[in-house]
């Protein structure tokens, strides 16, 4: 009996989701597309602006490995609304039903799979702004936690039935008090708020006795602690939590949930990917700015030029204002090289200056180094010489 209702439960078409169900799977893709775009423009950054961006690193391995699992749970809660997840019972049927529970488990085995590795993501990018043991223990400790309340999460759920088709099809195994499951659920969900807002929070800790500016202070502070904005969604989906006991309707409740895990998932990644961007943001924003128009150009034959510079005239000769490096002392004075048989011939010292008029100026050069910013710490490199 229970290899025929599986065998008619999957010859069953999918229906047209609407209200609930369509409105999680709009979710899900922009979700996904967005979480996308951004793990993309991570990889990009970390492949390529390997100097400014301090390379790949571990947060970055396990937000790819967030990604690929929330990714996956997410297409698996997409099928399950076109088989009656947000849909209410009175438009399904058997069939239907059998088909949906099973999606709706792999999609929240995946769930639980991601959560773990976006946190792990999180707590390995604090680690690269701090060295104190404190701390570092600190964010060991919430990994392990959370690392150990997903492991109990999925196993309470792999093992609820046995087998686990038994889940999605009652004729093929036994399941035992899904009042476990769901108080495992209420245990993990407190954990992940927990653990969401001391990663949230610890960067003010991190980062405030750091030799940086108050701005970039606040904006490292601001970026880490977005983290705190996905335990928003653990915080709404847990009232739902009570609707995994109810008999009537159930997988329209369950909608509500799917889209909540969703979201949580998929706003993780997202912030914990934005402090990996900050090198790409910073590089837009310098190109932006110093563009083509403001750019200091410099020959390759070693002449220095100022730039809007015109032909100037001394002595009936015309002559551009680019200088020869070599014609700096060195006290870095330049001196104008003078006319001899129609070639230019190299003053020898300063009182040559009587058959020619040449300036002094005093340049100071500040620069800041790319991996600096990356970092967060400012150091200002100053110099000053004359022409």
């Amino acid at each position: 009996m229970g290899a025929q209702l599986s065998d008619a439960a999957y010859a069953q078409p999918p229906i047209v989701p609407k209200n609930l169900a369509l409105a999680l799977i709009l979710i899900a893709c922009i979700t996904m597309g967005l979480a996308s775009f951004v793990i993309t423009l991570r990889t990009y950054v970390r492949l390529t602006m390997k100097k400014s961006a301090k390379g790949w690193g571990w947060d970055d391995t396990f937000a790819v490995l967030g990604y690929g699992a929330f990714l996956t749970s997410s297409i698996f809660a997409v099928k399950a609304a076109f088989y009656g997840l947000g849909t209410p019972d009175a438009k399904l049927n058997q069939f239907l039903m059998v088909r949906c529970a099973e999606y709706m488990l792999y999609s929240q085995i995946l769930y639980g799979l991601s959560m773990p590795f976006v946190k792990a993501s999180v707590v390995f990018t604090l680690l690269r702004f701090t060295t104190q043991k404190k701390y570092r223990w600190t964010l060991y400790v919430m990994q392990f936690i959370a690392s150990v309340m997903a492991i109990i999460g999925i196993l309470a759920s792999l093992l609820y039935c046995r087998p686990v088709q038994g889940y999605w099809n009652p004729l093929l195994g036994k399941c035992g008090n899904f009042m476990v499951v769901v108080n495992i659920g209420y245990a993990w969900t407190a954990v992940g708020i927990v653990t969401d807002w001391c990663c949230a929070i610890l960067p003010w800790f991190v980062v405030r006795k750091l030799q940086m500016s108050k701005r970039s202070k606040v904006t490292i502070i601001i970026i880490l602690g977005l983290g705190a904005v996905a335990s928003t969604a653990t915080i709404v989906r847990a009232p739902y939590l009570k609707y995994y006991l109810v008999q009537e309707n159930r997988l329209y409740w369950n909608g509500h949930i799917s889209i909540w895990c969703i979201l949580e998932s998929g706003i993780g990644i997202i912030a914990a990917s934005l402090p990996a961007l900050r090198s790409l943001f910073i590089k837009y924003l310098e190109s932006t700015r110093y563009g083509s128009g403001n750019k200091s150009t410099s020959s390759k034959s070693g002449y220095v030029k100022r730039q809007g510079s015109a032909l100037r005239t001394i002595g009936g000769s015309n002559y551009s204002s680019s200088m020869p490096l070599d014609t700096l002392d060195s006290l870095g004075k330049g001196h104008r090289p003078k006319m001899s048989n129609g070639k230019w011939k190299r003053l020898e010292d300063d009182s040559s200056s009587k058959d020619i008029i040449f300036q002094e100026r005093t340049i100071n050069i500040e620069s800041e180094s790319l991996s600096d910013v990356e970092a967060g710490v400012s150091h200002k490199k100053h110099e000053k010489f004359a022409i």
